[in-house]
């Protein structure tokens, strides 16, 4: 492939800790209970719209209310139906004042330098960027702000572009910022692949027409990307590395 597009967390960074303390503090400000763990927390990103921090959220105050164990509903095929009938039935009106200041609460702290210290690029990342740099063209794009890709990838300067959030008005599964990054660098569907760690990334990457490669060292469960059937799946992009 030509061009490599990549998502960051889960494929670059592990932000669970962050995410997990980030949506602590933001509970907290509200008064809620927030009995979870950094791994379920970090999972439950990976199902379908749960990828959101607002839905997020709002799944999360609905497992707590309905006293339900989010490790063992991530662990099923149909999970992302399973918060949707939760949220449904413990979510009103009344909370979406709470969920906006808790996401609030949270994307402050995630976009801030404070969580540095809760943040782990994953040892092999520099190795293997450099590796793959010498036979395709790197790019990046992802739903998190490109500040935080910038502070938090000290190889971030091997990428001809990376695209945040602030720059699509449609967020994945929207194939419409990998589509954006083929324009601006010129490339065709044929000749690109969007590496991501969950279910909607391979949704943008078959809605954009290109090669889908998941990796199963994120949010994503290598059960819960199986169902979507992505052209490629590896353990994570080390592996990639010795066959792209």
């Amino acid at each position: 492939m030509k061009l490599l597009i990549f998502d960051v967390d889960g494929v670059f960074r592990d932000s669970s800790l962050a995410m997990h303390e980030g949506f602590k503090k933001g509970f907290e400000t509200e008064r809620l209970e927030y009995n979870f763990n950094p791994a379920g927390v970090w999972h439950s990103r990976g199902i379908g719209k749960y990828i959101s921090s607002r839905e997020a959220i709002k799944g999360l105050i609905a497992v707590q209310r309905a006293q339900e164990d989010l490790n063992r509903i991530i662990e099923r095929v149909n999970c992302e139906e399973v918060l949707d009938k939760l949220v449904t039935k413990f979510i009103t009106n009344d909370d979406l004042k709470s969920v906006e200041k808790i996401r609030k609460k949270y994307k402050i702290f995630f976009n801030s330098y404070k969580v540095k210290k809760y943040i782990k690029v994953f040892p092999f990342c520099e190795k293997v960027i450099n590796k793959l740099s010498n036979k395709s063209e790197l790019a990046i794009f992802t739903n998190t702000g490109k500040e935080t890709v910038k502070r938090d990838l000290n190889f971030a300067d091997k990428f001809s572009l990376i695209l945040g959030e602030e720059e699509v008005k449609h967020k994945k599964p929207s194939g419409e910022g990998i589509i954006k990054v083929m324009s601006k660098l010129g490339y065709k569907e044929n000749e690109t692949g969007y590496i991501g760690d969950s279910v909607i990334d391979i949704l943008a990457a078959k809605n954009a027409g290109v090669y889908s490669i998941g990796v199963c060292s994120g949010m994503g469960l290598k059960k819960h990307l199986e169902l979507v059937k992505p052209d490629y799946l590896f353990e994570n992009i080390l592996d990639l590395s010795y066959i792209l």
